[in-house]
């Protein structure tokens, strides 16, 4: 009888480590290239009613094909809470493509080259203050005459965010902020911030990530980078704590800054850190060793009474 418990506790001991042995697999994505590429993307810029903004962007074609480039221009907008935006040519109070002039139609682009391309903003006298959103299209409309192989339909933006003076209204909420999970085995930790823009203008929180261990001692300081968010938008801004090893309970305490004036937005949660993997395979150690101990305990005691010279 004893042979049989002490093999159905070492059975179930060892079920018990493999399953706290389950290996996790990750899939990674190639990203495809495109045939052209902007710089800068992205345009922040700051204007009065009445100026002319001329600027330039840089177009390069990153193919082995001569192509031919469209030049469009849109309006756009927010689109979810990940920073995409969506393009559209109906006119708002942030509306800017009306404004904007590029400095071509189409143009003819060589393999391999680039160039720098023009473009103005004609903000009018009686121009809204605020935030004004556009974007300079530029579509591969084909292969050249001439070319051999098939065209391909491509569109890349460069993003202009304008920022008109005047009286703007600068306010953002901080909706949520959660870590990915109340128990982490293992680092890095994964935070999530959810931003919503109240007022008239773009704003571009940014800040950092104090955490604090049990005993109160700040045990990381993690800058977290300004994203753009529109005003009426919700923007995500994930970020992580790179640790691998953590034990206890933490205090995450988030503090971002926004706008012309300082503003600030502070709040905290918190998390618990335990390497429970490792844990349990000792608590099962354990376990097995005192069933063994205890299932053994009369012939443990017979033995200690020889060593010690004492009757039976």
């Amino acid at each position: 009888m004893n042979k049989k418990w002490s093999v159905l506790v070492f059975f179930v001991a060892i079920l018990i480590t493999l399953t706290l042995f389950c290996p996790g697999v990750r899939f990674a994505f190639a990203a495809e290239s495109t045939g052209l590429s902007l710089s800068p993307p992205t345009f922040e810029i700051s204007a009065n009613p009445g100026d002319t903004i001329k600027n330039v962007i840089r177009v390069q074609n990153i193919s082995e094909k001569n192509i031919r480039v469209v030049v469009d221009k849109r309006n756009f907008t927010a689109v979810g809470e990940e920073g995409s935006v969506g393009l559209t040519e109906e006119e708002t109070s942030f509306s800017l493509a009306s404004w904007m002039t590029p400095g071509w139609p189409e143009f003819d682009l060589p393999a391999k080259s680039n160039i720098s391309f023009p473009f103005e903003i004609r903000i009018p006298l009686n121009a809204e203050p605020g935030g004004h959103f556009g974007s300079l299209i530029f579509k591969i409309g084909g292969l050249l005459p001439g070319q051999a192989g098939a065209g391909v339909s491509q569109e890349l933006g460069a993003l202009i965010l304008l920022q008109i003076a005047g009286k703007t209204k600068e306010e953002a909420t901080l909706e949520s902020f959660q870590v990915k999970r109340s128990l982490w085995e293992y680092g890095p930790v994964e935070f999530e911030a959810r931003v919503k823009n109240e007022g008239n203008v773009h704003l571009k929180p940014h800040g950092s990530l104090s955490i604090t261990n049990v005993f109160g001692k700040q045990v990381a300081n993690i800058p977290i980078e300004g994203r753009n968010v529109l005003p009426g938008a919700i923007r995500k801004i994930p970020f992580s704590w790179d640790r691998k090893n953590l034990f206890g309970h933490y205090v995450a305490t988030l503090s971002l800054g926004y706008g012309d004036k300082g503003k600030a937005l502070i709040t905290t949660t918190s998390f618990w850190g335990f390497p429970y993997r490792v844990g349990g395979i000792v608590l099962t150690v354990l376990f097995v060793l005192g069933f063994l101990l205890f299932r053994a305990r009369r012939r443990i005691s017979l033995a200690l009474r020889i060593l010690l010279g004492k009757n039976v």
